[in-house]
């Protein structure tokens, strides 16, 4: 009589043990939109003599999880050609002419990756993506830190702040004027801030 009491004892433990929960998702499934105003890329360029820097600013796009595949997030962002700015109106009339960025032509930057991991506060998570400008599409890997999230402001609201970085060769976009008194090489880093859309 021991042995079914002993088994229905071990029964009885193991139907009131909790039972295993899925980990939890590094964000909520969802839309969240680019912040157009708090958002922007800066670029580097290294010359001879000094440098050039400047912003891309105003974009438009968004970071959507699916929730069928909640640890995997598509993204896509444009930065207005237009809104390029470093500070001294003769550069960006130059940069935004047709020996650069030839605006009238390609009025766009465009990010776009697919199946893209999260990323996570801890390290840098290497995005792979497609980079366009000038006409022309290229792959490039985004390396991406998660800065911080809010807690929801409101149901179904929540803020995330990312910053990135990556390395261009300008002339594998059509952009090789001034080589070489202007380096090839552009440094790109990123502060992006995005918000969930409304449910």
């Amino acid at each position: 009589m021991r042995r079914p009491a002993q088994a229905a004892l071990l029964l009885s433990i193991v139907a009131l043990a909790p039972a295993a929960t899925a980990p939890t998702p590094l964000y909520a499934p969802g839309t969240y939109r680019v912040d157009n105003l708090a958002t922007r890329a800066h670029f580097h360029v290294k010359a001879l003599v000094g440098g050039y820097e400047g912003d891309f600013v105003a974009p438009e796009g968004a970071v959507v999880i699916d929730p069928a595949q909640p640890d995997r997030a598509t993204v896509d962002i444009s930065f207005p050609v237009e809104k390029l700015t470093t500070g001294d109106a003769s550069t960006d009339a130059m940069l935004k002419g047709d020996s650069f960025f030839d605006m009238a032509k390609f009025p766009t930057i465009r990010f776009m990756a697919q199946n893209a991991p999260l990323a996570r506060s801890d390290a840098p998570t290497p995005i792979a993506g497609e980079l366009t400008m000038h006409g022309q599409t290229r792959p490039v890997t985004l390396s991406v830190r998660l800065v911080g999230t809010t807690p929801d402001e409101a149901p179904g609201l929540s803020t995330m702040h990312f910053s990135g970085a990556m390395t261009v060769e300008r002339s594998q976009f059509g952009m090789g004027f001034g080589r070489p008194f202007v380096s090839d090489k552009v440094d790109l880093s990123v502060d992006a801030i995005f918000s969930r859309a409304q449910l």
